[in-house]
């Protein structure tokens, strides 16, 4: 524990938050067709941005917990914890489409999904677009461009439902689902500007202990810091009717402490697009934007 408190200290006090940055142009058409695939190289903008999102806890089911001790004695410590944070809604899916495209796109209260289905614009679209590096990362996930419901073998199963990028037409149907693969491609040490990770669902929570997702991130998270990103963990959705769940950043230039503004997933978008210059989408622009 006394080295992974090292790599979090270090990496906290590397460098300072950047500023939200112009979209580069011109932008590709809507159906990802001059879009560069992911051989191409794209520059990187400031430090790395890593989104990992947890499952199914509220958030006095993680904070304070002795379930979670990584997440409590190491990375709250040295992070920035929003403590009035809300997801927007029931089950996953949803979530996961609001956070990433500012609307649920007329899913709550559902988590079918087909590969493709969903028509809205989205932060991967526009990160494209903005000639922006992105990278999903899908623990369990066989290979680029799945477009399966399921894969593996519970509890440790990579689900579509917990895959946003592979819900969007202008990813799943176009090169771009290319940036999308299995978690063992993720590379540290060529992090791209943004990362979307998803754990399998035993590590994220979904399916197993809050244990086990607080094991994973303790494996997880220091390398990503030790390389310089700042790491921001969500929850997809809390338990028993509340929303309240815990969102913490941690990082280059963040100062550790606890926020009390009321934040939601929107707000999460709304930050991350306003780090990359990019337009709001939907609900993001009535939304408090998360600092990043």
């Amino acid at each position: 524990m006394a080295s992974a408190f090292f790599l979090l200290a270090t990496a906290c006090n590397r460098s300072t938050h950047g500023e939200a940055r112009p979209i580069p142009s011109p932008p590709p058409s809507r159906d990802g067709s001059p879009t560069p695939g992911p051989t191409t190289p794209l520059p990187r903008v400031g430090h790395p941005i890593v989104l990992i999102v947890m499952e199914n806890r509220g958030y006095s089911a993680v904070v304070g917990s002795p379930t979670a001790p990584y997440l409590n004695h190491m990375l709250i410590p040295s992070g920035r914890l929003f403590t009035n944070y809300r997801a927007v809604s029931h089950p996953s899916l949803p979530s996961y489409l609001a956070m990433t495209s500012g609307s649920t796109e007329g899913k709550d209260g559902t988590d079918d999904i087909t590969a493709g289905e969903v028509t809205a614009d989205n932060l991967f679209h526009q990160l494209a677009s903005a000639r922006i590096s992105w990278h999903v990362y899908q623990e369990g996930m066989p290979g680029r461009c799945f477009r399966g419901s399921f894969a593996g073998s519970s509890p440790n199963t990579y689900a579509l439902k917990h895959d946003p990028a592979m819900a969007y037409q202008d990813i799943a149907s176009t090169a771009l689902c290319r940036n999308v693969t299995g978690y063992t491609r993720l590379d540290r040490s060529h992090l791209p500007s943004f990362s979307f990770v998803t754990p399998n669902e035993c590590h994220d929570m979904h399916s197993c202990s809050s244990s086990a997702g607080d094991t994973w991130l303790w494996s997880a998270v220091p390398p990503l810091l030790k390389a310089g990103a700042e790491v921001i963990i969500t929850f997809d959705e809390g338990t028993g009717g509340s929303q309240d769940v815990m969102t913490l950043e941690v990082g280059p230039g963040v100062a550790p402490g606890r926020k009390g503004t009321r934040y939601d997933h929107y707000g999460l978008l709304a930050g991350l697009e306003r780090h990359f210059g990019l337009p709001l989408l939907g609900k993001a622009r009535a939304a408090v934007p998360l600092p990043i």
